[in-house]
């Protein structure tokens, strides 16, 4: 038996699925869209965790987890050590970040809330979280000491909070960090955080 083709309309075009899409996708570019959604956004955290809300159902937030998370703390693209990739080009960094921000309590619990909502929505995200801040906290000497104590309140809100697991302290006890009293330090105003949002007895309770 003969078989006879099918005739195929002339300009015929075929969906390309949503995955497929997010195929396309590179550090770069993912870097790219994201700090010029946040620019666009400001300062308005609400706007930002909007952006970053709608934005995760194109871009792919489980494979580019480090590149995000540097940059809504960092505001760039880390570097293994925790120097900034894109340190001499500002058109890749964003200026609205945990690090930019201003050094007050309040500021830094509007910004926890901001990782609290996109992780809500990308359960998938939580143990990528965790395991960028075990990374930042190896980073600490990379960063000034306003860096740092910015990232201890971020972290200790987030621990008061549960977002994040006492477990991350681990990275702590790096002996550089150790020796240097950079842990100590960091420790002192990150559990101070805590203790606002939480009473002692919640503290200890996690870390036990």
């Amino acid at each position: 038996m003969n078989k006879h083709q099918k005739p195929v309309l002339t300009g015929q075009r075929f969906k390309t699925r949503k995955r497929d899409e997010k195929e396309k996708f590179e550090p770069t570019v993912f870097r790219d869209t994201l700090v010029q959604g946040l620019n666009e956004a400001g300062d308005d955290l609400e706007a930002v965790a909007k952006f970053l809300d709608s934005t995760g159902s194109r871009l792919d937030y489980r494979r580019y987890a480090d590149t995000l998370f540097d940059i809504l703390v960092a505001g760039s693209m880390l570097a293994p050590g925790g120097t900034r990739i894109d340190d001499g080009d500002k058109t890749k960094m964003t200026n609205h970040c945990v690090f930019s921000a201003n050094e007050d309590h309040e500021t830094i619990r509007n910004y926890a809330q901001v990782f609290n909502k996109l992780i809500r929505r990308y359960k998938y995200l939580e143990k990528a979280f965790e395991d960028e801040m075990k990374k930042l906290l190896l980073f600490l000497k990379a960063f000034s000491e306003t860096e740092q104590t910015k990232l201890a309140m971020l972290s200790g809100i987030l621990l008061g909070n549960g977002t994040l697991p006492a477990t991350i302290l681990t990275s702590l006890f790096t002996d550089s960090l150790v020796k240097e009293g950079i842990a100590a330090s960091f420790a002192v105003k990150l559990f101070k955080a805590w203790m606002a949002e939480k009473d002692a007895n919640s503290v200890t309770s996690s870390l036990r």
